[in-house]
């Protein structure tokens, strides 16, 4: 039995298919939008690419992000289950009661490749890769307590996978002035992004449908998957930003995201269909029983996997030794990189001293998202600012009561 717990543990904590736009983003719980200067502003708001006294670079690999989060398993949980002889009814309870609906998994990241920016323009490369994965609650109650009801539906509401993955080409000017606003008001700075899309992979759940059906006749079980794939592609989208200096301590802005976004994926596309089916069935010794089992790999003409556009408000507070933010960010669908239940999100950063930054961000839960904390130091030397944070996933200190984790690294170089 505690291999099923395992083998559930590891999808959901160590997920191996694979938004987070920028490393540093991990540091203010990616509420950054208004935060980022040179390259980073051509992924946040690119009205805020104005002229610098220096060339901004990117150190290649080094500016990174990564986060695995699941919806209901902590590490407390695995080590009490893992110190147990044999689940109780209670253990198996426990297990259950956590999972609302179906087991859900995320891993998303980005890391960089290229960068600099010369004025109010720069270009760009990135590496995004991300994934979401999940698995009926019915299923751990099947192989817990094996079938206790006389039917067992699966369908893809709440067993599903999606992954995606590809580089970017971004082209980012910005620091463009409104004109003909009215008397008295505050300049408004636009901006926009471009991005070529180079895709690299991707997969997602075309067709998912089963049932395990028990009567005094039997059992029947049925399942049917049809696994939608794609490797090399080409796509893109760009954004458009606004910013605004209200006061000189406060700054609003906005973006609209991922518009015209998409990939289209040709090199190679595939259904991979995969078919069971058993008249008599036995968790135990399914090996022994008659089934039928087929699956096949048939290409399809060129798909495309969709960038819905993505809306986000922020604010930005600044004195002297501190800046609180506020970002709110909201899809017009949900995808595998998009979500259409709006996040907030808060930062603040300290400078204890000026070349010290202390940071710590907050995302608000909601019904898709469980509640994040963010922690992270940084360093400004001589032409260069680097640093580190790490995100605990509905706990306030990364440990054995998360239920996930974030990392996030960066390094800024100015000539």
């Amino acid at each position: 039995m505690k291999s099923i717990f395992i083998l559930f543990a590891l999808l959901a904590l160590l997920c191996p298919l694979t938004a987070i736009n920028t490393g540093k983003s991990i540091l203010f719980a990616d509420s950054y939008m208004l935060r980022a200067q040179g390259v980073e502003a051509a992924y946040w708001n690119p009205a805020n690419l104005v002229p610098q006294k220096y060339i901004d670079l990117w150190v290649p690999g080094l500016n990174t992000g990564v986060s695995v989060t699941n919806n209901a398993l902590d590490l407390d949980t695995y080590n009490y289950i893992m110190g147990q002889s044999y689940l109780t009814d209670s253990d198996k309870d426990l297990l259950l009661n956590k999972i609302k609906g179906s087991l859900r998994a995320e891993m998303e990241g980005n890391s960089s490749v290229i960068g600099f920016s010369v004025g109010n323009m720069s270009f760009s490369s990135s590496l995004h890769y991300m994934s979401k994965l999940a698995l009926s609650r019915q299923y751990l109650d099947l192989l817990l307590y094996g079938n206790t009801d006389t039917l067992y539906v699966f369908d893809k509401s709440n067993t599903d996978v999606q992954a995606l993955s590809y580089l970017d080409f971004t082209f980012g000017a910005g620091n463009f002035t409104i004109p003909n606003l009215p008397e008295g008001f505050p300049a408004i700075r636009a901006g926009f992004s471009i991005s070529a899309l180079l895709g690299l992979g991707n997969a997602y759940t075309e067709n998912f449908n089963g049932y395990l059906h028990s009567d005094w006749e039997g059992m029947t079980l049925h399942q049917d998957l049809t696994l939608r794939t794609g490797v090399g592609g080409y796509g893109q989208k760009a954004m458009l930003g606004l910013a605004c200096d209200v006061t000189p301590d406060l700054q609003v802005g906005l973006t609209l995201d991922n518009l015209f976004g998409k990939i289209t994926w040709s090199a190679v596309a595939e259904d991979l269909n995969y078919h069971f089916a058993a008249d008599t069935l036995y968790v135990a010794n399914i090996d022994q029983d008659f089934y039928q089992e087929s699956h096949d790999r048939v290409t399809v003409d060129q798909y495309f996997t969709e960038l819905p556009p993505e809306l986000r408000m922020a604010a930005l507070y600044t004195q002297k030794q501190f800046s609180v933010s506020a970002d709110y960010v909201q899809a017009f669908k949900s995808t595998v990189s998009t979500s259409s239940v709006g996040r907030l999100a808060l930062g603040l950063q300290y400078l204890p001293l000026p070349f010290l930054p202390l940071n710590f961000g907050l995302g608000i839960g909601n019904s898709e998202f469980p509640w994040r904390a963010s922690y992270g130091f940084g360093l400004k030397i001589h032409g260069s600012e680097f640093g580190i944070s790490v995100q605990s996933v509905d706990a306030l200190i990364p440990g054995q009561k998360s239920k996930g984790v974030s990392f996030g690294t960066y390094i800024r170089l100015w000539i």
